[in-house]
């Protein structure tokens, strides 16, 4: 029965454990940082989206209030003229 562990195979058990957790640690950050790089990305693309499609409805806005005031326009002169 040996109660005394090998200091040579508790070195080498705490180096490769070591590692493993220097090499897990690394790979969350840099999953992390990727996944907050991606959503940013996806975020800043719907956002010009939407942006875009906001700029079209107020031109669509401007130019029907011009449609409305051209009318107005035109029915004040059909009144004036009957």
């Amino acid at each position: 029965m040996e109660t005394i562990l090998n200091p040579q195979e508790v070195g080498k058990g705490i180096a490769d454990f070591g590692f493993l957790i220097m090499a897990g640690t690394c790979y969350l950050v840099f999953s992390f940082t990727l996944f907050v790089f991606f959503i940013k990305w996806f975020v800043r693309i719907i956002n010009n989206i939407i942006n875009k499609q906001q700029q079209v409805l107020e031109e669509i806005l401007e130019m029907e209030q011009k449609q409305i005031h051209l009318l107005e326009d035109v029915q004040v002169r059909i009144k004036q003229i009957a």
